[in-house]
């Protein structure tokens, strides 16, 4: 579905100084696929998710859309059809769940009866109705995760791809095991294909089809897993812990 190819990817210090950051960098994602990208801090996890959402395209290389090959910012119009998801919350603390939600739908002109169907439909995805009037200071972290992933989802992403950048690292434990297993469920109803970038070993064998393992900068892709393990999975299983200790052999 997408093929992601990077000769290289630089930052200019503010010495003037040529970080490069991303160096012969390759990875296909699948349609339906659930890609994480694990790797050592600062090794460039982010700016690959900003390159797929279409924030930064100062870089050498390309990305291609299967099967159509032109440019993949022209198939996708890039902002506004892949959904993005940040480490923060990044709600509106003036708007309400519900505006939250519709606030994308405005932008594009959505019709009031068509944003209706998708904030309800949404609002029942995720199971909170009854806290639409709700403000964001109103309501837990986890309650606003979800509303940011609504808030992606409710674009309706021509490509059907979401691109999440540790989502769950400012929850507690308990609440971001709730939360993926709820993102699971999301994925299969909508029939998304999600890249996902996290710090959390159990994280990534939990959640994903294939993990990817960056090495230090210049980042490239070190190691790619496939997890064969079906869902639902046991955290304690034997099968799921030679995972976690096979990816974290390649982080040390």
């Amino acid at each position: 579905m997408f093929k992601f190819g990077i000769n290289s990817k630089k930052f200019i210090t503010p010495e003037k100084t040529e970080n490069l950051v991303l160096k012969n960098l390759e990875f296909n994602v699948t349609e339906n696929d659930f890609v994480s990208i694990i790797g050592p801090s600062g090794c460039g996890k982010t700016t690959i998710l900003r390159i797929l959402a279409g924030f930064d395209k100062d870089f050498d290389g390309s990305l291609e859309y299967s099967p159509k090959s032109d440019n993949y910012y022209e198939n996708f119009e890039s902002l506004g059809k892949i959904g993005y998801i940040p480490q923060e919350f990044s709600l509106f603390p003036w708007l309400n769940i519900e505006k939250n939600i519709r606030f994308g739908l405005n932008i594009k002109n959505i019709s009031k009866e068509d944003q209706d169907e998708t904030v309800e439909r949404l609002l029942d995805l995720v199971g909170m109705n009854e806290f639409r009037k709700y403000l964001p200071h109103e309501i837990s972290g986890g309650m606003k995760q979800k509303i940011a992933i609504c808030r992606a989802l409710a674009i309706n992403p021509t490509s059907k791809l979401i691109v999440m950048d540790e989502p769950f690292s400012a929850l507690d434990a308990q609440t971001r095991n709730s939360l993926q297993e709820d993102l699971l469920e999301i994925w299969r109803k909508q029939k998304l294909t999600i890249v996902f970038v996290t710090h959390n070993i159990d994280e990534a064998t939990f959640l994903s089809k294939r993990v990817l393992v960056l090495t230090k900068l210049p980042a490239k892709v070190l190691k790619e897993f496939n997890i064969e393990i079906p869902h639902p999975r046991d955290r304690t299983s034997l099968e799921f812990n030679k995972i976690r200790k096979d990816l974290l052999g390649y982080l040390n």
